[in-house]
C-alpha cells in the first residue's frame, strides 16, 4: 500500500498548516542523541515484550500440540503470537487446525488476514475467496474481506496504482500568521499594527489529492519504479488573499541493495519538484533530487535516512511584509524510524536537518528539530466497519537560526525561532474505500524578533476516499 492512512493524515496536517509567512517544508529534525535514546527505548520495549510474553506463547504452543483440534486454544495461541509480532507462528497454528477441520471458515479468514500482513498476497487472495464461498461467513468478516481483497489483488499486478481524495472544512485562529504582540518591528522600531494587519481567524474549504504508482520490474529482486503526485488547495471564506495551491511530483526507482546479504534493504534515488501559489500568485517553485536508504533492523523496526537537494525560486506575493524564504539552494538530511510495539501500537519518529543558502543572506538559515507520533489502532464501534480506526497524538519542535539580520526589520539582530506543534489526528474508515478524518492542532512560534511570535489553533474535518 503506497499511503497508509496515518501517513495520509500526517501529509494532510503538514499541507494544511502551510501559512503565507512560513510556507515550506519546516519539518522536524531529530538530533543524534535523541535518536539514540529513542532507538534504545525501542530495543528495551522489544526485549521486555519478548520476556513477558514468550513464556506464555511457549505454554500455549505446548497446549495446542496436546489438543490440536481445540480451536479456542489455538486462537488464544494465535492472539499471543500476533501480539509478539510472530505471524509465522500464528499461521502455522491455523494451518494445523485447518488440517483437522477444513470447513472452519473463521480460520480461512484469519489466514487471509495474516498472509496479507506478511505481503503474501497470492495466498491471501486464495484464503479470502475460500472464506467468501462459505455459507457461515458472518457479516463483519465478509465486510473486512471485501475491503482487503481488492488491495491484495492489486498487489499481484506489476503496475500498482493507489490514490487518496480528501476534502473538508478547516478553521484557523490566525490565518495570516501575524504576531500576537500587536506590534511589528520595522527598521529596528516597534510599531503598532494597523487594523488590516491584525491576526484574524477564518474558515476554508480544502481538497487534497495523492496518486501513486509502483511498477514492478519483475527481475526477481523486487526492484520497482515509484511515481508520486500530490496536490492541495484551499479557498478561504473571507481572507481570500491566503488561498493556497500546491502540487508536487517525484519519480525514482527503489532498488534492492544486496538481496542475499541485506534482505529488505533498498535504496531509492529520485527527482522531485513542486509549484505553489498564494492568493492566485506564484510563491515557491522548486526542483531537485535526492536519495534515501530503507533498512529493516528487525521485523518490527525500520529506519530510513535520506538526503535531498532542491533549487528554490521564491516570489513574494506582494501582501507580505517579508518572507523567510528566498531563492537559492536547500539541502535536507532526514532520518525516519518506525517501531511496531504491538499489533495496534506503533511509534513513529521523524528528524530533519536542513540548510538554505539564499541569494539574500538574511533568508539563509539552518534548521533542526524532531517529530514524534504514536499511532494507536483500535476497533471501530461496529463490526460492520471493515478497517480499524486510528488515533495519533503527535508533537514537534523545530529550531531555526538565520545567517544574517534582515535590514528591513532589524539590521543588528539575527533571527532565531523555536516552533512548537502538537495535535491529534483521528481517521475513521467507514467502508473499504470511504472514511472521515479529523484533526486538532496547536502551533506556537517563539522568536527573538516580535514579528515572528505567533500562535494558531486549527481544526479540520472532512470525508476521504481511496482507491
Amino acid at each position: 500500500m503506497f499511503f497508509d492512512r496515518t501517513t495520509q493524515f500526517i501529509l494532510t496536517s503538514i499541507l494544511l498548516t502551510k501559512t503565507a509567512t512560513a510556507f515550506h517544508w519546516r519539518r522536524a529534525c531529530l538530533p543524534a542523541l535523541l535518536y539514540c535514546l529513542g532507538f534504545g527505548l525501542c530495543l528495551g520495549l522489544e526485549a521486555a515484550k519478548a520476556d513477558v510474553s514468550k513464556a506464555e506463547q511457549d505454554r500455549l504452543f505446548a497446549a495446542t500440540f496436546r489438543e490440536p483440534a481445540n480451536d479456542k486454544l489455538t486462537f488464544e495461541y494465535v492472539r499471543t503470537s500476533i501480539a509478539l509480532g510472530d505471524h509465522e507462528a500464528a499461521i502455522g497454528a491455523l494451518e494445523r487446525l485447518l488440517n483437522y477441520n477444513p470447513r472452519l471458515t473463521r480460520v480461512k479468514f484469519e489466514l487471509g488476514m495474516l498472509y496479507f500482513r506478511l505481503g503474501s498476497y497470492e495466498t491471501a487472495v486464495r484464503y479470502f475467496k475460500q472464506a467468501l464461498e462459505a455459507d457461515d461467513l458472518d457479516a463483519a468478516a465478509r465486510a473486512r474481506i471485501e475491503a482487503y481483497l481488492p488491495d491484495a489483488e492489486k498487489h499481484l499486478s506489476p503496475s500498482q496504482w493507489t490514490g487518496l481524495l480528501q476534502t473538508g472544512l478547516r478553521y484557523q485562529s490566525n490565518v495570516s500568521a501575524l504576531p500576537d504582540t500587536g506590534t511589528l518591528q520595522v527598521f529596528g522600531l516597534n510599531l503598532p499594527v494597523s487594523t488590516g494587519q491584525k491576526k484574524k481567524s477564518d474558515w476554508n474549504a480544502f481538497a487534497l489529492t495523492q496518486i501513486g504508482n509502483d511498477y514492478d520490474f519483475q527481475n526477481q529482486r523486487g526492484d520497482t519504479l515509484e511515481t508520486r503526485f500530490s496536490g492541495y488547495g484551499t479557498a478561504q471564506f473571507s481572507l481570500t488573499q491566503f488561498d493556497l495551491g500546491y502540487v508536487e511530483a517525484s519519480l525514482g526507482p527503489r532498488l534492492a541493495l544486496a538481496p542475499d546479504l541485506l534482505p529488505g534493504v533498498t535504496i531509492k534515488p529520485y527527482i522531485a519538484g513542486n509549484l505553489s501559489w498564494i492568493g492566485g500568485s506564484q510563491y515557491l517553485n522548486s526542483g531537485g533530487a535526492g536519495v534515501s536508504l530503507r533498512a529493516p533492523l528487525s521485523e518490527v523496526w525500520t529506519i530510513e535516512p535520506g538526503v535531498e537537494w532542491r533549487q528554490l525560486s521564491v516570489k513574494n506575493p506582494g501582501f507580505l511584509i517579508t518572507t523567510a524564504l528566498g531563492s537559492g539552494d536547500l539541502v535536507t538530511g532526514t532520518l525516519t524510524t518506525s517501531y511496531k510495539i504491538n499489533d495496534k501500537l506503533t511509534f513513529e519518529g521523524f528528524g530533519i536537518a536542513d540548510g538554505a543558502h539564499a541569494d539574500n543572506a538574511w533568508q539563509s538559515f539552518l534548521q533542526g528539530g524532531f517529530q514524534a507520533a504514536l499511532r494507536i489502532e483500535f476497533d471501530p464501534p461496529s463490526e460492520l466497519f471493515p478497517r480499524r480506526w486510528t488515533l495519533m497524538p503527535y508533537a514537534r519542535i523545530l529550531w531555526s537560526n538565520f545567517d544574517a539580520p534582515d535590514p528591513f526589520i532589524n539590521a543588528s539582530l539575527k533571527r532565531r525561532d523555536t516552533d512548537w506543534r502538537t495535535g491529534l489526528l483521528l481517521d475513521m474508515p467507514v467502508t473499504g474505500w470511504f472514511g472521515v478524518a479529523a484533526m486538532f492542532q496547536y502551533t506556537r512560534t517563539d522568536s527573538n524578533i516580535i514579528n515572528y511570535r505567533t500562535d494558531d489553533i486549527s481544526f479540520m474535518i472532512g470525508p476521504n476516499a481511496r482507491f
